[in-house]
C-alpha cells in the first residue's frame, strides 16, 4: 500500500485540544503566566560549534512550567547538541495545534526538527505526510518503547509505523463529595459502581428549591470530562471499525450509552435546566470548583483535578472520594486518555539528533521539568504534585521522589490515577479522529436536548461521517 504525500490545511483543534489535558501536562502549557516570542534556553558555555535542534511547542517563558529548567538541563550537559525553542510563526506563542504553519514551514524548508503535538492527532498528521516515520531510528538507537502505556502506542501508530513519542498523559475517574453523601443518607464508603446506582445516587443528591431552581446536583453526565466516548467504551461500543473503514457510531452499544446519558439529564429536569445551572459555575476553578463548594456531588474528571482538590480544598481533601467511573455491570472498569507527544516533521536535517533530543524530552527531561515545577510550587507555597508521563519507568521515579511525601489520602488519589493508565483506551485512533469526535459531540447535544432520539442523532452522525471516511481511503490509496 502506497502512502500519498499529500497535504491539506488543517482545522484548528478546538475540541480535541480541550480533551487532552492541555494544561500543565503539555510541555508547552502555560502555568501561571508566560509569553510568546522566539526564545532560546542555552547553557552558559560557548555553544558556537554545537548543532542546533529546533523545537516548536515548548515554552520556556511559561512561569512555573519547568520548561526552562528542562531545556537548560539538556544544554548544560550535552556539549554537541543545543536545543533551541521557538514560538510558532503566525501562531499565538507556542501553540502547535493549528498545523497550517507547520505545513507551510515544511514546504519552505524551514520546519523545526521536533514539534509538540496533540497525541490523539498524531495519526491524522502522519496520514497526511507531515511527519517522519520512526521505526528505523527506534530500532537503531535501541530505545525502549515497552516503557510506554499501551494506549499511547495506539495513538502513535499508523500503517505499522510509529510516528511520535508520547509525553503527557491523563486518566478519568469518579470523584465524589463524602460530606454530601452523608447529608443525603448515603454511605460515603460505598460509592456507586453501576450505572443504575449512579443515577439513583444522583437523584438522592440533587436538591431542587421551591422556586424550581437547582441548588445542588448529584451527577451531570457530560460535566467534567467523561463524554459519550467513556460510556460507549463501557458498553463495548466503538466509533469506527478496527480496520478504520466503517463508522460504527450508531450501533446498539453506542445507542445504549447515549440513552444512559439522556436518562441522567432527564431525571434532573432536562438538559436545558441542568446546563443553565452549570453555566453559573462552569468557568470556576480553584477553591470555587463545584465539587469543593458542594454545588455538584459527583463528577467524572481527569486526574489533573487532583491538584485542584489538594491545593484549594486542603482543609477538606479527606472528604473528596475517588473511584472508578461506574459501568453498566459494576465490573470491567476502564478509562480513556488524551495526552501530548513529540513528532519529527518531514524533511528533518538530522533524524538521529532529533530523535536523541525527543527521546530525552519524554524520559529524563520529564524529571528535569519536575525539578522546575517543584521549585515553583515550593516558592509559591503550593502543594507539589508531580506531572506524570507516558513512561512507566519515569512515573515510578516521580512517585518515589515526590508522591511519598504527600498526605496519605492525596498519595492514594494520585496513585489510583496513575494505575488507571494500565486500563486506559486511546481517543478514536483514526486519520479522521477529529471529525469522529466532533460528530460524537454533536450527537450528545441533539439527544440530551431532545431534538432527536439517540438513534436518530447517531444515524445522522454516521450519514455525515461515512462518506468522509470513504473519501479519505480512496485518496490515500489512490
Amino acid at each position: 500500500m502506497k502512502m500519498k504525500r499529500w497535504m491539506i490545511c488543517f482545522v484548528t483543534l478546538g475540541i480535541i485540544a480541550l480533551l487532552a489535558a492541555c494544561g500543565p501536562n503539555a510541555p508547552g502549557g502555560q502555568a501561571g503566566g508566560g509569553a510568546g516570542g522566539a526564545q532560546t534556553a542555552t547553557a552558559p558555555a560557548d555553544n558556537e560549534s554545537r548543532q542546533e535542534i529546533v523545537v516548536w511547542g515548548v515554552n520556556t517563558l511559561a512561569i512555573g512550567s519547568g520548561n526552562e529548567e528542562m531545556i537548560y538541563a539538556w544544554n548544560s550537559t550535552h556539549p554537541t547538541i543545543e536545543i533551541v525553542t521557538r514560538s510558532v510563526p503566525g501562531a499565538p506563542g507556542h501553540e502547535t495545534q493549528d498545523l497550517t504553519q507547520l505545513v507551510a514551514a515544511i514546504a519552505a524548508g524551514d520546519a523545526p526538527d521536533v514539534a509538540v503535538l496533540n497525541a490523539p492527532f498524531i495519526m491524522e498528521v502522519a496520514a497526511r505526510g507531515v511527519l517522519e516515520p520512526l521505526n528505523d531510528v527506534i530500532s537503531s538507537s535501541g530505545f525502549d518503547m515497552s516503557q510506554f502505556y499501551e494506549y499511547t502506542i495506539v495513538n502513535m501508530t499508523f500503517q505499522d509505523q510509529i510516528w511520535g513519542l508520547p509525553s503527557g498523559v491523563d486518566t478519568r475517574m469518579l470523584y465524589f463529595n463524602k460530606r454530601l453523601f452523608e447529608e443525603a443518607g448515603l454511605d460515603p464508603n460505598r460509592p456507586p459502581r453501576t450505572w443504575e446506582e449512579l443515577l439513583y445516587y444522583s437523584e438522592r443528591l440533587t436538591i431542587e428549591e421551591p422556586n424550581g431552581e437547582l441548588s445542588q446536583i448529584g451527577f451531570i453526565p457530560n460535566f467534567g470530562n467523561s463524554w459519550l466516548y467513556l460510556f460507549l467504551l463501557q458498553t463495548g461500543g466503538q466509533m469506527i471499525s478496527d480496520d478504520g473503514r466503517t463508522v460504527t457510531l450508531n450501533q446498539p452499544p453506542v445507542v445504549e450509552a447515549l440513552d444512559f446519558m439522556v436518562r441522567g439529564y432527564d431525571l434532573l429536569g432536562g438538559a436545558e435546566l441542568v446546563n443553565a445551572y452549570v453555566t453559573a459555575f462552569a468557568a470556576q476553578g480553584g477553591a470555587n470548583h463545584p465539587l469543593l463548594t458542594g454545588e455538584v456531588a459527583m463528577v467524572i474528571d481527569g486526574n489533573w483535578a487532583i491538584g485542584t482538590y489538594a491545593r484549594f480544598g486542603a482543609d477538606m481533601i479527606e472528604d473528596i472520594g475517588f473511584t472508578y467511573a461506574p459501568t453498566p455491570s459494576g465490573t470491567d472498569f476502564l478509562t480513556w486518555s488524551g495526552g501530548w507527544a513529540f513528532g519529527v516533521p518531514q524533511g528533518v536535517r538530522d533524524m538521529d539528533a532529533a530523535f536523541e533530543v525527543m527521546s530525552w524530552l519524554v524520559t529524563d527531561g520529564v524529571l528535569e521539568r519536575q525539578v522546575g515545577l517543584t521549585a515553583y510550587n515550593e516558592a509559591e507555597g503550593l502543594l507539589n504534585i508531580p506531572v506524570f508521563s507516558a513512561s512507566r519507568v519515569i512515573n515510578a521515579q516521580l512517585s518515589d521522589m515526590y508522591v511519598t511525601h504527600l498526605p496519605e489520602h492525596v498519595q492514594n488519589m494520585i496513585n489510583f490515577g496513575v494505575d488507571l493508565l494500565e486500563i486506559s483506551h486511546a481517543l478514536p485512533a483514526h486519520p479522521l479522529g477529529q471529525q469522529l469526535w466532533a460528530e460524537h459531540s454533536r450527537a450528545i447535544d441533539a439527544a440530551i436536548y431532545g431534538t432527536m432520539t439517540s438513534q436518530e442523532a447517531l444515524d445522522e452522525a454516521v450519514a455525515r461521517l461515512q462518506p468522509e471516511v470513504d473519501r479519505f481511503w480512496a485518496e490515500f490509496e489512490g
